[in-house]
């Protein structure tokens, strides 16, 4: 409770912000107009959020009813049980975590069919890959459709850091709601960004003074007035303060669109400026004209068609009236998260009560003989000169919860999975009650809610930081920029990319991923079983690392049973015998190198054949025909042992099927090399 009235409210959050370091790109607005027209946006606007749609108390609500401080402990008697059971929070984190698991591919199309345009694309697609679809970006995603959830609200802001490596770079974060206002007469585009169609956009951000003098030196000493601080005292330095940064359009005398940036505090204009993420003066460049004349002309380092404000806004539940979704399941699932409280009180509170008692009558039984009488279950009464046992002490039954709470509940509970698509079968709870197909039709039903969201939200944003990033790229990577990052084979990932690659014409889109990980594996698993998959198919879609080296390893071992594992040993860098991954020809167990002879004699090394056994047991269970080259009653004896282990029996028919008949072929190979020698009783006891 306590923590709850420290932790600043909505109103309190907002109380402007400035944040910005880029060079100031003149503004043909005077201050005095710039002023009144952000004060009588930001005053509208706040009125009609707080007031209308009353969007601080619906927050506040959904926020409190995610983290569980649903009860107000003070209006609960000794007797009361403050029961809770908070399915929005467990639902809601099961929601976002399977829409957020997988996040979708970025495909960038090139300009034109030349092998240079191809090949500069696939480089710029590794960047995007790398930079984008990361752990980074997948916890903003997942983040943000929390925030979505609980504040009808999330966005994405994109900006320049100059102190970003060697040459700085792009960066991106999810921007806290409470501080972000739009224009509410604005509304979501279905084509386009997110922030199209928003003419002002402004966002509170509290920073040292210290940090705010830095950026804005010119309003040093109006602003160390406006708050009445001293700069010579280091505390004062260091404290923060909220300012205004507002992103807005603005129109000229010739009725031109400009897209600006300001910063005020409280009525002072800290920098004003066109739209730093646009190039607006361009460069020199000689042209042709339609009929093929030279003339001078502009070229704008700009991958966007026009300027926009740096935000990607999450959109799902929206009607299109307003610039955010018009509720969620969170808002919905509150009276149903109350009932389900409630109920849960009750079953409690009733089964508490729901004690035997035992009623005694005092013609017969004196109270203090009534006290020593406990539930101890061995105990045993003895009442003297009572004939009916009954009309000195009665039992009396208690109540139990009637059952129709208990549906009441349940139903309740179900109520709120369905509005999240977070059924128990989802969730990886056990129903013994239903059958498989009913399961599998619901858990369908949830993933198509949870396919929808990416599809609508997940990959639109994608889409749109793709699209953010090449802008960033294509304005500020006026140097090589470099790209490095380990890749799935163990292989460094190393991308240099400047503007000047970035060709105009080239296209950015999205592609969802349409299964996720846990049952990429799987049919992974299943395919290869069947012997339907290739190992480096198969270790792709189980996402384990370094594939190819994978594969290398499985070939080189699969081909050892021939070679005595030597080359499987050089791989893995260890000993076999007496040198590192070198056969040591005096060993036993291992074979001759290939193309020296075999020993004869004495000097034969004695296989281990029970573990040559073993291995094309192995090879037939993966689908393949092992080649045996040595079978005495050591490698026999292997087999047998696996056939009659517990684990031939977990086989699958197949398999077991591919091993007997193993067994016959070898059986009528020894019997006819018996016969051959002469022997009378070849292969009886194979």
């Amino acid at each position: 409770m306590i923590q709850d009235m420290l932790k600043p409210s909505e109103q309190e959050i907002r109380q402007e912000g400035a944040t910005d370091t880029s060079p100031l790109i003149s503004f043909p607005i005077e201050d005095e107009y710039l002023i009144t027209y952000i004060n009588s946006k930001v005053t509208s606007t706040e009125i009609f959020y707080d007031s209308i749609l009353k969007l601080p108390k619906r927050r506040q609500l959904n926020e409190k009813y995610y983290l569980g401080k649903q009860l107000d402990l003070d209006k609960f008697d000794d007797y009361q049980v403050p029961y809770m059971d908070n399915i929005i929070y467990q639902d809601l984190e099961t929601r976002v975590g399977i829409a957020a698991a997988r996040l979708p591919d970025i495909i960038c199309t090139p300009p034109d069919e030349s092998d240079e345009a191809k090949n500069v694309t696939k480089e710029i697609e590794k960047s995007l890959d790398i930079r984008l679809v990361s752990d980074t970006t997948q916890r903003l995603i997942k983040n943000g459709l929390r925030h979505h959830a609980i504040y009808l609200q999330a966005a994405v802001k994109f900006a320049w850091d100059q102190n970003k490596g060697e040459a700085g770079d792009y960066t991106y974060g999810l921007v806290q709601p409470k501080t972000l206002m739009v224009d509410p007469s604005s509304t979501i585009p279905d084509d386009g960004y997110t922030a199209d169609n928003m003419e002002i956009i402004y966002q509170y951000v509290e920073e040292p003074v210290g940090v705010v003098i830095a950026k804005f030196p010119g309003k040093k000493q109006a602003l160390l007035s406006e708050i009445g601080l001293d700069e010579t005292n280091t505390k004062h330095m260091i404290s923060k303060m909220k300012y205004l940064e507002v992103w807005f359009t603005w129109y000229d005398t010739t009725g031109e669109r400009i897209e600006g940036v300001a910063w005020k505090f409280r009525n002072l204009i800290l920098g004003k400026q066109k739209n730093p993420n646009w190039d607006w003066e361009g460069k020199d460049e000689i042209v042709e004209d339609e009929n093929g004349v030279p003339k001078r002309g502009k070229y704008y380092y700009n991958f966007f068609e026009r300027p926009r404000k740096p935000y990607i806004f999450f959109t799902h539940q929206n009607l299109g009236l307003y610039p955010i979704d018009d509720t969620s399941p969170v808002e919905q699932s509150i009276p149903l998260q109350d009932i389900i409280n409630k109920r849960g009180r009750q079953i409690t509170e009733i089964a508490d009560r729901a004690i035997p008692k035992l009623a005694f009558a005092g013609a017969y039984i004196e109270k203090e003989e009534a006290r020593r009488i406990t539930n101890d279950p061995n105990e045993h009464i003895w009442l003297d000169m009572v004939e009916d046992v009954n009309r000195a002490i009665m039992h009396i039954p208690a109540a139990q919860p009637n059952p129709i709470l208990y549906q009441d509940q349940v139903s309740n509970r179900g109520q709120i999975d369905s509005k999240f698509a977070t059924h128990k079968v989802t969730r990886g709870e056990l129903e013994s009650k239903e059958s498989g197909i009913s399961k599998q039709i619901t858990r369908e039903g949830d993933l198509s809610v949870s396919d929808d969201i990416v599809n609508i939200v997940v990959e639109r944003v994608i889409y749109e930081m793709a699209g953010w990033a090449l802008q960033m790229m294509k304005l500020n990577y006026d140097k090589e920029h470099y790209t490095r990052h380990l890749g799935k084979d163990g292989e460094l990932v190393y991308v240099a990319l400047d503007r000047d690659k970035i060709e105009d014409g080239i296209a950015v889109n999205v592609k969802a991923n349409t299964v996720d990980k846990p049952t990429k594996r799987a049919e992974a698993l299943e395919m290869a079983q069947a012997g339907n998959i290739d190992p480096y198919t198969m270790f792709e879609d189980m996402d384990v690392p370094n594939p190819k080296e994978r594969v290398q390893r499985l070939l080189t071992y699969q081909e050892g049973v021939k070679e005595g594992f030597m080359r499987y040993a050089q791989i893995l860098g260890i000993e076999i015998g007496g040198g590192q991954g070198q056969p040591q020809s005096a060993q036993p167990g291992q074979p001759p190198q290939p193309g020296q002879p075999p020993m004869q004699g004495a000097e034969a090394p004695q296989q281990d054949t029970k573990q040559m056994a073993m291995q094309d047991i192995q090879m037939l269970i993966n689908g393949q025909e092992p080649q045996p080259t040595q079978v005495d009653e050591n490698y026999l004896s292997g087999i047998i042992e696996y056939v009659q282990s517990p684990e031939f029996m977990q086989q699958s028919p197949d398999v077991r099927q591919r091993i007997q008949a193993y067994i016959q072929m070898l059986r009528d190979r020894l019997v006819q090399v018996m016969q051959q020698q002469g022997g009378q009783n070849a292969g009886q006891n194979i």
